[in-house]
């Protein structure tokens, strides 16, 4: 009778590990899901294609909702699409879940100075600068030059976008931020220095085109600033530099 009853308890105790261990298993294969389509949103999201990086991201997080990566794109998603309300939501949501994460503070620090908190994003930037680990300083400091010129605090932006660029020369947000400092100071040469080293490193976009515009203009360089206004009309219609250009030529200062 003892050994009828240690078989069943045996038999039930096999049973439970294995149906433990199955459970286990499909958990398991839903998180490496969930991974697999939060890294596809990021993938799309760097392509520039929203729409399929959102629905690969809504997807991860339905799978798991504690996936903090997943949170932390769709949140980068909601930024950069100025959905503000939804990427803080987000946000929030992927702090929560890794509250150390540097990657993540030093992007919620970007949204916040987007947001126009200029404060709190300083704090969540120097929180990034104090981890020993961090590998990319350099975008950090780009961040903190970049929110400091959106507040109107030149001396801090020129000087961190300095700092950035001592890490990283060829970057080509700091050197076209460093390009528009240069020229709204009135040091034109060194605005020309850093509007060419930005053109060696990146696609004209309508800011660049603007400043190109503005340092041809004021050389004298005719046929430049001509292949300038063409690009910025063709390619940017909508944009507040061909605005800005409209009310220039207008003016007939063009």
């Amino acid at each position: 009778m003892k050994n009828g009853i240690v078989s069943l308890l045996l038999v039930s105790i096999l049973l439970t590990t294995g149906c433990a261990t199955q459970s286990d298993r499909e958990k398991q294969d839903i998180d490496d899901a969930s991974d697999y389509n939060a890294q596809l949103g990021l993938a799309y999201i760097n392509q520039g294609r929203y729409d399929i990086a959102q629905n690969k991201l809504k997807k991860s997080i339905e799978q798991n909702p504690d996936n903090a990566v997943a949170h932390h794109y769709i949140a980068e998603l909601y930024r950069r699409l100025g959905e503000f309300d939804k990427a803080e939501t987000h946000f929030e949501e992927a702090l929560d879940l890794a509250p150390k994460n540097s990657s993540l503070l030093n992007n919620y620090g970007v949204f916040l100075c987007d947001d126009k908190k200029y404060k709190e994003a300083y704090g969540y930037f120097d929180k990034v600068l104090k981890d020993p680990l961090y590998p990319s300083k350099g975008s950090v400091y780009e961040n903190i030059g970049l929110c400091a010129q959106s507040e109107g605090n030149i001396k801090m932006a020129e000087e961190n976008l300095r700092f950035a660029l001592r890490l990283n020369p060829q970057s080509p947000k700091s050197l076209l931020a460093m390009a528009q400092i240069s020229f709204d100071n009135q040091k034109y040469a060194a605005s020309r220095k850093y509007f060419y080293q930005y053109l060696e490193n990146a696609r004209h976009t309508p800011a660049s085109l603007w400043l190109g515009i503005l340092l041809e203009n004021r050389s004298g360089n005719k046929n430049r600033v001509a292949s300038y206004v063409v690009l910025l009309k063709g390619k940017y219609p909508n944009s507040e530099e061909a605005a800005l250009l409209k009310k220039m030529q207008d003016s007939g200062q063009l």
